[in-house]
């Protein structure tokens, strides 16, 4: 069996309702997934390079879930990105430690998924899992798919409505669909 690290930064983990539920329902699952919650390690974000590094290595897939922020993951997510995938070693001529590793990336947004299927923004949701395709491709990995799902801004009840319910249990089975 594939040895899977989920990694997951939000920036308001108290408040998120739905990434909480689905971090939750990976673990349940994925048999033997490792869960690295950056802003539980890292809330002052600094992030131990060399302890991050060491669990991507161990993993064979790798499932970067994050809120969407301002077209791109949460700051911490994107600064764990920024640090732990440095030139020579995750690439560059000299980088070669990610080659060959699986990512899969889950991104939540609060509005709609069609307001970004339409392009009403000036970007789609396949723009913005590209951008991060490009970044995994460019450190050798092997992209497996994104999974994009909109419509889950959190209204402060801290539960999920039906239909939040239902995107959450959709956007986890398709996560789980492209790793086997």
């Amino acid at each position: 069996m594939a040895k899977v690290l989920l990694v997951t930064g939000h920036s308001y983990q108290d408040y998120s309702v739905a990434n909480k539920e689905i971090v939750k329902q990976l673990t349940e699952a994925i048999p033997g997934i490792e869960v690295d919650n950056l802003a539980e390690l890292y809330p002052d974000f600094k992030i131990d390079i060399q302890a991050e590094q060491q669990k991507l290595l161990q993993a064979d897939i790798v499932i970067v879930q994050s809120p969407l922020f301002w077209y791109s993951m949460s700051a911490l997510t994107m600064r764990w990105w920024e640090e732990t995938f440095a030139h020579g070693w995750a690439y560059g001529s000299m980088g070669t430690a990610l080659k060959g590793k699986k990512i899969i990336f889950g991104i939540t947004a609060g509005a709609p998924t069609e307001i970004y299927q339409g392009g009403n923004l000036g970007i789609t949701d396949q723009d913005i899992l590209n951008r991060f395709k490009v970044s995994a491709v460019f450190c050798n990995m092997e992209y497996l798919g994104g999974v994009f799902t909109g419509g889950l801004l959190n209204a402060g009840s801290g539960h999920l409505s039906e239909a939040a319910a239902r995107a959450v249990q959709e956007h986890v089975d398709k996560i789980v669909k492209l790793i086997r």
